[in-house]
Formats: C-alpha cells, structure tokens, sequence
C-alpha cells in the first residue's frame, strides 16, 4: 500500500492530510499528517483537455499565414499535410499525445479528428496507454453521406464539426440529427473568427461548443438559460488574435471547459492552459481562480459525459495527480504557478507515472 501527503481535493473541498492507495484503489483520505508518503504535494483529480487536434503536433507553423489559411477545411496548411500521413506516422503521433499529456497530468482528452473515417478508426485502434481519447470524428465529404457517417459512427464517441460556416447547412441538420438518433455527441466550433448565427447553431442541439471568442452578451446568455457548455483555448485564441471574454462567460453562467486546440501552436497541456487562463482572468478583473480548476477538472468531465465521480475519496477508483508544493494558497499555486515542471505523480486507476527526477520509473 502507497501513502500520498499533502493538500488534498475531496469532494467537500481540500483537506490537508494523506491518502492511501492499493491495486488501483484509493483505500482511505485523512486529515493526519502522513507517516511515510511516497510523494507529498498539492493532490487533485487529473485533468480534462476538452478540445484537441493532436496530430498537428507534426506540422510545421507558418507565421504569416491567418487562421482560415492554416486551419480552415479542406485545403488549409493542416489539412493538406494531415492527407499526406499515413497509419504508422499518425499512430506514433497520437501516442507520443497520449504519453505527453499523462505525464502532465491529463487522463482523457477530447480530439477533433479531422481525415475522416481513417483518421478516426487510426486514433481508435492505436492503443494508447497515456491520456485516452475521446474521438469527436469529422466526415470527409462535406456533403451528408449516410454510409459515411454509419460507418464513422461505429467507431467514434461523437461528432465534431469546423463551423456552420463551412458547411451548406441542410447537410449539417442531417448530420446532428443522425448523430443524435445514434446516441452520440454532437459539436462544433462557433463564432471563433466572426460572429455565427447562434439560432442555426443551437438548433442543431449541440452537446457543447468551442470557442466563442465572438459572441455577444445575448448569445452568452442564451448558452447559460440553455446548459450548452463552451470550451475555451485562450492560448489558440490569444495566438490567432482572439481574446475570449472568460470574466463575462462566467459572469452569465455559461459553464466552461478548458481546452488546448491545435497542436502545432499550442501543445496538449492544460496546466500551460490553466495558467494562461489564470491570468487572463485576473486580466479582467476577476479575484478568484477557483473558477479554472473547475473548467479542468469538474466540467470537462461532465460536457464529456465521462460519468466518473469528481474528488478524491475512500473506495474509488485511484485518479489524481501530485503536483510540487509552492507553500502558498492552493488554487493559486495550482493555476499559477503549477505549469513549470511534470507532476510529481499521475495515477488513474493501475496505471502510474512518476517523476524520474523522484528516483521513480515510468510505469506505463
């Protein structure tokens, strides 16, 4: 049996005490000094990338060119070198994803998978023994092709479309409405560039949206009275020339997960997110961060619809990370000042990662 000191995160809130744990399992959570911890820190549930596109970890970054040229379907720069990988280049791209994001602390992640049915089923049967994906796959055709999507819906979690804009919209009603009747998640990105029409959008009955960098007032509160969440990327947002307006998403009660975007200029890492947001906040005037930790860790479990209990306790399944004490308040250290180095451990369930710099080996 493992002991784990620290601050702790239950469901009630942080303790500060030690937990143990044994095959997978946390075996009890006390607020007693511990006696012989493995590694003692800030101990929190892992964390949640809510929006990715990893195998652009392999593109090249062209600084002169806009958002649409770089990224935008079907010929942006991405899309045109992503045609030229085959299986064995994208499957060695998404496990080297999944092993950098376990390690800093992330146990799913949700990617957009663009190349179609290939690109979805290479992410599917790829194995990955770090963070796991959950696959928000894109048809090739931008026309609906019923035995397209079929065959794309035997192997996804959910559906994740560019934008409305990108698209002739009666086929998009026929997409979502597939996707629905098949029980899967449905998404897209909205208002990144310019303001969309958020009626058409949200008649499509969108689990949740990205971005919305651009969205009014209205539209905020239009997504808060409706429960459609949003998951942000401000280092994406920041890089395109995009500030998202994080204090007013919150401020009208839109829930909010946390995401990193595209790879190729922001890698997979949320606790350079966490801070990045962090200090947008404080930006904007907001005092608290507590909101952050929350985007990372509650809410891109729940628009995931990942169904795992959220906080550290008694009986369940192991599932958190050991990040270096900073002696300060925790939920400032935590999004402030976390992002410089690997977690000290990273647990879910039986698999474990621990910092080499601990004198402890991958295990993995």
């Amino acid at each position: 049996m493992e002991e784990v000191g620290g601050s702790i995160l239950t469901p009630h809130g942080f303790i500060e005490g030690h937990l143990t744990f044994e095959d997978g399992m946390v075996v009890e959570v006390i607020d007693e000094p511990p006696r012989h911890p493995s590694v003692e820190g800030m101990v929190v549930p892992t964390l949640i990338n809510a929006h990715t596109h990893v195998a652009d970890m392999h593109v090249p970054v062209d600084l002169s060119l806009p958002l649409e040229e770089l990224v935008a379907p079907p010929d942006g720069l991405k899309h045109r070198i992503l045609r030229s990988m085959g299986k064995e280049e994208l499957s060695s791209i998404f496990q080297e994803a999944s092993d950098l994001m376990f390690r800093r602390g992330i146990s799913h992640f949700a990617d957009f998978r663009e190349s179609g049915l290939f690109g979805s089923r290479v992410l599917r049967e790829s194995a990955l023994e770090g963070a796991l994906p959950v696959i928000m796959g894109r048809p090739e055709s931008p026309r609906f092709e019923r035995e397209e999507m079929e065959s794309l819906l035997a192997v996804v979690d959910g559906i994740g479309i560019s934008s409305v804009s990108d698209y002739d919209y009666a086929e998009l009603v026929e997409m979502a409405s597939l996707t629905k009747r098949r029980g899967k998640m449905f998404a897209l990105h909205a208002s990144e560039r310019v303001r969309e029409d958020l009626d058409l959008i949200l008649d499509l009955e969108p689990d949740f949206l990205i971005h919305m960098t651009m969205a009014t007032d209205s539209d905020l509160d239009i997504c808060a009275e409706l429960d459609v969440p949003v998951v942000i990327c401000p280092r994406s947002n920041l890089f395109f020339g995009r500030t998202p307006p994080l204090r007013r998403m919150l401020e009208k009660g839109v829930t909010l997960g946390l995401g990193t975007d595209n790879a190729m200029i922001s890698m997979p890492d949320i606790l350079s997110e966490m801070e990045c947001a962090g200090r947008l906040l404080r930006h904007q005037g907001m005092k608290s961060l507590l909101p952050v930790l929350e985007m990372a860790i509650v809410n891109g479990r729940k628009l995931l619809e990942l169904n795992e209990p959220i906080g550290i306790q008694p009986g369940s399944p192991c599932d958190f990370m050991v990040v270096g004490p900073r002696r300060g308040n925790t939920v400032i250290d935590l999004v402030l000042r976390s992002s410089v180095e690997d977690p000290l451990m990273v647990c879910k369930g039986e698999k474990i990662w621990r910092e080499p710099g601990c004198a402890y080996s991958r295990r993995f």
